[in-house]
């Protein structure tokens, strides 16, 4: 048997260590409910369907510009396509998208401490340290009982609010925010910071959001472990729980948010001259107080996994995963944007929100040339697609089998 994966960003979430880390923040947001990052449009914390309606991009692939990015995070904000002029802290006038999302307000998410409060390349940043109920492991076993949420793209106003912040707790005039780095501890829902813009932005206009990360393992303040050891920031909110979306019924507690459906007339099946591929409808969301529906956006899809037989054996297995950054080559943009296609690969037709929540998948056949599969007899090919909390939760995942036929 031909067993095919490739880790080409090397990390320690392997397969058992994904799985210890999703049971982790299932009994964390279990027991401590989170709260949305970003306020409302009014200004006060927004629900968690409200606010995950207004997220683009996400964890996965992106496109923006001329390049792909393997994006560690989810952007918050509102009105993307909207442009507007926004005054600065220093009294200067500038155009950005979104303006309407620029200085709302940044909530912590948990209760956690504040570690770290600094300026970087795209602007200032804020992380918070929280203490897990339950420890996840890596793959060495080694226990964890703290994770990071990392605030990135804050005005320069935020630093002056926890200088305020500074002189009251340490009741000294002169004090400063770093005077309380390492001791501050905010409470889920605490205000601690307001949205601001990647300042470096030189070719389109800069976007005033809210870049939200969750990290594990090492400390989300070095720079190295941003893109390593981050995982999908939806693993700190809980799935919704609408059984039918389209309908808008509700479905009672515990049922499967996130529903995987292959259209079956989307299947190609692949052949020794032409390559396969089938798209994956997610039909899920929340309802918006008006009735209106919003679908799931796509990043909530984080794994494949495809077999094929062939005469009754087991060819090939290749595996896709975001998490453990399997199957896709992250080091670099180009990478990303030119995918291996002697091995299957996630085909999304991405627009700059990212808000499409249908995507294909491709199953090459130079892959099947590989294998030395051989199209005179019966074969199959068996893909399971999976979502950020299979093996945790039931039904989030979808198994199908695509029959080949002989030629």
């Amino acid at each position: 048997m031909l067993f095919i994966t490739s880790d080409l960003y090397a990390q320690k979430i392997d397969a058992a260590s994904h799985q210890s880390i999703i049971e982790a923040f299932q009994i964390q947001v279990s027991e401590h409910p989170s709260v949305f990052p970003l306020g409302s449009m009014e200004g006060n914390v927004q629900s968690i369907p409200d606010g995950l309606r207004a997220v683009y991009f996400g964890y996965g692939e992106r496109r923006y510009s001329d390049r792909t990015d393997f994006h560690p995070a989810m952007d918050v904000g509102y009105f993307p396509l909207e442009t507007g002029e926004v005054t600065t802290a220093y009294g200067k006038t500038r155009d950005v998208r979104a303006p309407r999302s620029y200085l709302k307000r940044i909530f912590a998410i948990q209760k956690g401490v504040l570690v770290s409060a600094a300026k970087n390349s795209t602007g200032y940043k804020i992380i918070l340290k929280h203490t897990l109920e339950k420890p996840y492991y890596d793959s060495d076993g080694r226990a964890y009982h703290e994770y990071f949420t990392a605030y990135r793209h804050v005005d320069v106003r935020s630093l002056v609010y926890l200088t305020k912040i500074a002189r009251v707790v340490t009741k000294n005039e002169k004090a400063t925010y770093a005077d309380i780095i390492g001791k501050q501890v905010f409470n889920a829902g605490d205000l601690i910071a307001y949205v601001g813009f990647n300042p470096n932005t030189t070719t389109v206009l800069p976007r005033a959001h809210l870049d939200f990360s969750l990290h594990v393992f090492g400390d989300a303040n070095k720079g190295s472990n941003i893109r390593k050891y981050s995982v999908n920031p939806l693993l700190l909110f809980p799935p919704f729980e609408y059984g039918d979306p389209r309908s808008h019924q509700v479905a009672a507690p515990g049922v499967p948010a996130y529903q995987f459906v292959v259209d079956e007339k989307t299947i190609v099946p692949p052949s020794k001259r032409k390559d396969g591929h089938f798209q994956i409808e997610i039909p899920a969301g929340s309802v918006s107080a008006d009735g209106s529906y919003s679908a799931t956006r796509y990043f909530v899809l984080n794994a494949m996994e495809v077999t094929v037989y062939n005469d009754g054996k087991e060819m090939a297995t290749y595996n896709l995963d975001r998490h453990q950054k399997h199957g896709y080559d992250a080091s670099s943009y180009e990478g990303l944007d030119n995918p291996d296609e002697h091995r299957p690969y996630f085909d999304a037709p991405l627009n700059e929100q990212g808000d499409v929540f249908k995507m294909g998948a491709v199953l090459p056949r130079r892959w099947f040339k590989t294998m030395h599969y051989d199209w005179s007899k019966d074969g199959y090919v068996s893909v399971k697609i999976s979502s950020i909390w299979d093996g945790v939760l039931d039904g989030h995942h979808l198994s199908l089998d695509i029959p080949l036929t002989r030629k």
